[in-house]
């Protein structure tokens, strides 16, 4: 197998189109195999992100193995430059037609290998499983989340195949959908001050110059007050500057974003985020929901959702939103079923630190 190393920003011009086209083909085959549904098929517009666009915060690095010229398997890292740049997020597929003939191996080899010469030997990884497909065999011998809660079938592919590497499962993620338009009459908007004292403030696209700061400091609280934050990263270095360059590389990749932040006075007290897609227009993802310790209990996590749906029902034309959240975390959980949320995958998270 032919394997190349594209880091973003170093593929030529005239050959990022053809390229765009190849990958999206190739994911959307593995997607298909998966079972996860057409909502979870590549956006092309993603991908020529991947391979166009970096910023002062975080960069991407390609791999695409070929046979005869057709891309088999791909790998790819997501790189923090300012913290944690001794990890990478790195994920590794294979054709459905190409599979059990060591291609993913040898990739992923030398994915390490090189992530590795570069300082990164904190490896996380995540695979998605369809709930039916896990639901399937409940007495077959599974692998328990060190996390503590949780489990998946060892005999799962993904599952093997991980640890045959010397990955571990540290945390299992339920991924969830709403659909909100079945719910949109019941759904209610922020703006005025509750009785409790708390306003939920909504808009949709980059953030507001007054609100940068406020979000700085949630996506740092983000890095380290969610469970399992600590065994899978360092603290994230997070102000205003960075807060609009992430904002401007969601735009430029064709992601628009809704935004509801729970304030109380001039106490920032959570917020939390969605993102649709013109390619996909019907689905939102549900990015980050924080909130602050010193203000839980008062029900503002499922407030801040339901908000910032009925903001994505005045503003966009999606109908289903999906989330992640780890199992173990069961007030958020508590939460989105709260906001119309049922589960619909499981997510599992994988470390590795390499030698």
């Amino acid at each position: 197998m032919e394997i190349t190393h594209i880091p973003a920003g170093t593929l030529p011009e005239s050959e990022i189109e053809d390229t765009v086209a190849e990958v999206v083909a190739f994911d959307r085959v593995v997607n298909s195999a998966s079972g996860l549904g057409p909502d979870f098929d590549p956006r092309s517009a993603e991908v020529r992100r991947q391979l166009q666009r970096t910023n002062d915060y975080t960069t991407h690095a390609l791999w695409l193995g070929r046979l005869g010229g057709d891309i088999v398997a791909k790998g790819i890292a997501y790189l923090d430059l300012q913290d944690n740049q001794n990890a990478a997020e790195i994920h590794v597929a294979v054709h459905p037609e190409h599979r059990r003939q060591g291609l993913g191996s040898e990739l992923l080899a030398v994915m390490e290998e090189q992530l590795a010469g570069e300082g990164r030997r904190t490896l996380t990884s995540f695979a998605e499983t369809p709930a039916g497909v896990v639901d399937r065999e409940p007495r077959t011998a599974r692998i328990a989340a060190a996390s503590g809660t949780g489990a998946l079938p060892s005999a799962l592919p993904e599952v093997a195949f991980a640890r045959a590497h010397g990955y571990s499962l540290r945390q299992l993620e339920r991924c969830s959908v709403a659909r909100i338009r079945e719910v949109g009459d019941d759904l209610v908007g922020g703006g005025e001050v509750a009785a409790d004292g708390y306003a939920i403030l909504t808009w949709a696209g980059p953030t507001p110059e007054e609100h940068l700061e406020a979000l700085a400091l949630l996506q740092r609280r983000m890095s380290t007050d969610t469970p399992g934050a600590a065994d899978l990263e360092e603290e994230e270095f997070w102000d205003a500057d960075r807060v609009r360059a992430n904002d401007a590389d969601r735009e430029a990749s064709g992601k628009r974003l809704m935004t509801a932040l729970a304030m109380k006075g001039d106490e920032v007290a959570g917020y939390t985020q969605a993102a649709h897609f013109a390619e996909r227009p019907a689905v939102g993802d549900q990015g980050g929901t924080l909130v602050i310790a010193e203000h839980r209990g008062h029900g503002l996590g499922a407030r801040l959702k339901r908000a910032n749906h009925a903001t994505l029902l005045q503003e966009s034309e999606v109908e289903r939103v999906y989330t992640w959240n780890a199992a173990e975390n069961s007030w958020m959980l508590a939460i989105n079923d709260l906001a119309g949320f049922e589960t619909y995958a499981w997510t599992s998270v994988w470390k590795k630190i390499t030698t």
